[in-house]
């Protein structure tokens, strides 16, 4: 391999930890709350915060770069604004509430423990989506020195 693919891989490999630990970290307790506060119980709620550790481990980076794509897309790139809100918001949303819905699924949630949850994990991402990417995201990706 030469250098410049290993560098390459370096950095990646280097950014997707920083996305999934970023995530993983700012989320797993407040969400688990939210189940608990949906009905679902507490074999239910340790088996999807492990889920959706373990599905974070792939849709954390997915969701990392969709936003850098839709920010470069949309030009909210460092900026502020309702623009901003909104791309940061959507883009976080297309990527968890249909992965978040079967992973509730396959933990054994029934289709209205399901709904309801995800529809309040919308109401949540809704309010912190921007905020998370913002200065959660964007500060520890800035301290690890990726994107």
């Amino acid at each position: 391999m030469n250098e410049e693919t290993k560098s390459m891989l370096e950095r990646e490999v280097k950014a997707y930890f920083v996305d999934t630990s970023a995530k993983v970290g700012t989320y797993a307790i407040p969400m688990a709350l939210m189940e608990a506060s949906r009905g679902l119980d507490l074999e239910q709620i340790v088996q999807s915060r492990t889920t959706v550790a373990l599905a974070d481990a792939v849709l954390s980076r997915i969701y990392g770069k969709a936003l850098n794509y839709t920010r470069e897309k949309f030009g909210t790139e460092g900026k502020t604004g309702m623009k901003s809100y909104l791309v940061d918001t959507v883009t976080m949303l297309a990527v968890y509430d249909p992965a978040y819905a079967l992973i509730l699924q396959s933990c054994g949630a029934d289709s209205e423990q399901t709904a309801s949850a995800v529809g309040l994990l919308s109401v949540i991402l809704a309010l912190t989506a921007r905020p998370f990417g913002k200065y959660v995201l964007d500060n520890w990706r800035k301290y690890w020195g990726t994107k």
